[in-house]
C-alpha cells in the first residue's frame, strides 16, 4: 500500500479525494490500539510537562547552591539527589512508555507515519502487509509535498490542519487508481503531540469490493423482486381477463340467443300488422258506410254504439296501431343492438361503423337514460364526424363503449341538471408532426364532478374501483386499456380535473 501512497509519477495514477469523515469498520483490536495509543500520548505528554518542571527546579537549585552557604550545602545535596532520583524515575517511566508505544504501533499491520505543523514526516512506519514499500530514510525528514502526489498531498495537508486545530480525531477515504486498477484507502488522523499529527492509513479495496458486490446482489434481489411482482401483477390481469372474457363470451351467447328469440316474434308481429292495418282499415270504412247509409239504426245498435263510443274508437285504433309498430321498431333495434354488440369476431379484425358501435350500446343503455325519480334524463349530444370504416374488433370496442358510457352514467347519478354525455369522432393525427390523418379519435365527456389526481394514476390497474361493494369489480377500465392499447396499437386516457368533468379519449390507428 505505501508504494501507491508514496510514489511520485502521476501519468497512471489520479486521485478522487473526499474531504469528508467516513464511519471505520469496527475493528476492535485497531480501536484498542488507537485507544491505548492515544492515552500513552496524553501520558507522555503529562510525563514531559513534569520533567519540564522538574528541570526547572534543578535549574533553580543550581543556581541557588551557588550562591548558598556551607552550612547549607549538605541540605541542598540532599534535595538534588531527591530530585535526581525523581528524574531518573520519570525517565524510566516515559521510555518505557515509549517503548510501548513502539510496540503498539509496530502490531498495526497498517501504514502509520507522523507529520508535524511544518508539514514534515517525522516518523514512519511502512504496511506490514506491503513487501514494496519505500525505505524509512527516503521518508523522515522530508516534507509531505516531497513523498506524496500533489492532491494526496493537499488533502493530508487539509486533515493535518484541522487535526491540530480541533484535536479531535479525523476520518476520511480516499481512492487511487494505478495500473488500471482502483485502491481504496481509509485514512485516521490524531494528534500525538503540541505540533504532530499521527496518521494510519489502511487499505480497504477488498471491502469495498465486498460492499459493490453487495449493493450489485442487493440491486440484483431487488429486480428479481420487482420482476416477481410484475408477473404477479400479469397473472392476475390475465386472470382477470380470462374471467371478464368468459363472461363475455357467455354473455355473448345468451344476447345473441335472446335476439333471435326477440326477433323471430317482431317478424310475427311486423308481418302481420300490415294485414291488420288493412282490415281495420276496412273495418272502419264499413262503418262509417253503414254510418252514412243507416243514419237512424234501430235502438239496439244506437244504445252500443253510445256504450262503445264507437267514434273514438275510429279516430284512435290508427294511432294505436301506429304505436304498436313504433314498439315493434324498437324491440327490433335493439335485437339487432344485441346481435352486433356480441358479435363473435375476435380472431380477425374486420371493417367496422365506429358509429353504428356507439349507437348500439347507446340503445343497450337507453333505460339508464332515462329520468327517474327525482333525475333528470341525461341528455346525451352526439357530435359524429365523416369518420371512414376501421379495420378492429368490434364487439371489443363495444364493451369499451360500455364501459366509459356506464362509468359517465354512474359519474351523473347525483349531479345536478343539466346532466350531459358528449360524444365526438374525429379524424386526427397520430403525433403533431404528422403530415396526414393517420387515425380517428373518440372523445366521451360528462359534466359530472370529475376525478380525482390520485386516482386517475390508478384508474387502469386491475381491480382497483372506488364505486362500493357489489357495484364494481376494477375490471372494466383494465380492460379497456389493455383492449385499446395492446389489441388495437391505440391510447386509452384520462383527462378530468375536479368539478369539471371527466373525458375518455380513445385513439384508434387508421389500417
Amino acid at each position: 500500500m505505501s508504494q501507491h501512497l508514496f510514489q511520485k509519477e502521476s501519468c497512471n495514477q489520479t486521485f478522487m479525494i473526499d474531504p469528508l469523515c467516513q464511519t471505520l469498520s469496527k475493528n476492535a483490536l485497531l480501536y484498542r490500539i488507537m485507544g491505548d495509543y492515544e492515552r500513552l500520548i496524553a501520558e507522555r505528554n503529562c510525563l514531559d510537562k513534569e520533567l519540564e518542571k522538574k528541570e526547572q527546579e534543578i535549574s533553580e537549585l543550581k543556581t541557588a547552591l551557588n550562591h548558598s552557604t556551607l552550612v547549607s550545602i549538605e541540605s541542598e545535596n540532599k534535595i538534588l539527589n531527591s530530585i535526581q532520583e525523581r528524574y531518573e524515575q520519570i525517565t524510566q517511566v516515559l521510555e518505557q512508555a515509549e517503548a510501548k508505544t513502539k510496540s503498539l504501533i509496530k502490531a498495526i499491520p497498517d501504514l502509520i507515519f507522523c507529520v508535524n505543523s511544518d508539514k514534515i514526516v517525522v516518523d514512519y512506519y511502512p504496511d506490514k502487509q506491503d513487501l514494496h514499500f519505500p525505505d524509512t530514510k527516503d521518508i523522515i525528514g522530508k516534507k509531505i509535498q516531497d513523498v506524496f502526489p500533489k492532491d494526496l498531498a493537499t488533502w493530508t495537508e487539509y486533515y493535518l490542519e484541522i487535526t491540530l486545530e480541533t484535536e479531535e480525531t479525523q476520518m476520511g477515504e480516499y481512492v487511487v487508481k494505478r495500473d488500471d486498477q482502483w485502491y481504496h484507502y481509509e485514512a485516521r488522523y490524531v494528534k500525538s503531540g503540541t505540533h504532530e499529527v499521527l496518521a494510519i492509513v489502511r487499505d480497504i479495496t477488498q471491502r469495498k469490493q465486498a460492499e459493490a458486490n453487495l449493493r450489485v446482489s442487493e440491486i440484483q434481489e431487488r429486480e428479481r423482486a420487482l420482476q416477481l411482482e410484475k408477473t404477479l401483477q400479469d397473472l392476475r390481469q390475465t386472470q382477470a381477463q380470462l374471467i371478464q372474457a368468459e363472461k363475455m363470451s357467455t354473455l355473448g351467447q345468451m344476447m345473441t340467443e335472446i335476439a333471435h328469440e326477440i326477433k323471430n316474434p317482431i317478424n310475427s308481429i311486423y308481418g302481420n300488422l300490415t294485414y291488420i292495418n288493412q282490415d281495420i282499415e276496412a273495418l272502419i270504412e264499413l262503418v262509417k258506410l253503414y254510418q252514412s247509409h243507416y243514419s237512424e239504426p234501430v235502438p239496439e245498435i244506437q244504445e252500443f254504439i253510445i256504450a262503445s263510443d264507437i267514434n273514438t274508437i275510429i279516430n284512435e285504433l290508427p294511432q294505436s296501431i301506429e304505436f304498436v309498430r313504433l314498439g315493434a321498431n324498437r324491440l327490433y333495434d335493439l335485437a339487432l343492438s344485441l346481435r352486433n354488440f356480441s358479435r363473435l369476431d375476435d380472431q380477425q379484425m374486420v371493417s367496422a361503423d365506429l358509429h353504428i358501435g356507439l349507437d348500439g350500446t347507446l340503445k343497450i343503455l337507453h333505460n339508464q337514460l332515462k329520468a327517474k325519480g327525482n333525475h333528470a334524463e341525461i341528455e346525451v349530444i352526439k357530435q359524429y364526424g365523416a369518420l371512414p370504416l376501421i379495420k378492429c374488433y368490434p364487439s371489443q370496442l363495444n364493451q369499451v363503449f360500455m364501459n366509459i358510457l356506464a362509468n359517465a352514467i354512474d359519474a351523473l347519478e347525483n349531479q345536478p341538471v343539466p346532466r350531459k354525455i358528449t360524444i365526438k369522432t374525429e379524424l386526427c393525427k397520430t403525433h403533431p408532426d404528422c403530415l396526414i390523418t393517420d387515425a380517428v379519435r373518440i372523445s366521451i365527456s360528462d359534466n359530472g364532478p370529475g376525478i380525482p389526481k390520485f386516482v386517475q394514476e390508478q384508474i387502469f390497474n386491475p381491480f382497483f374501483t372506488t364505486k362500493p361493494v357489489g357495484k364494481g369489480t376494477g375490471l372494466g377500465l383494465s380492460i379497456s386499456h389493455q383492449i385499446i392499447v395492446e389489441k388495437h396499437q391505440g391510447r386509452l386516457e384520462c383527462i378530468s380535473q375536479e368539478s369539471q368533468g371527466t373525458t375518455f379519449e380513445i385513439i384508434l390507428p387508421q389500417r
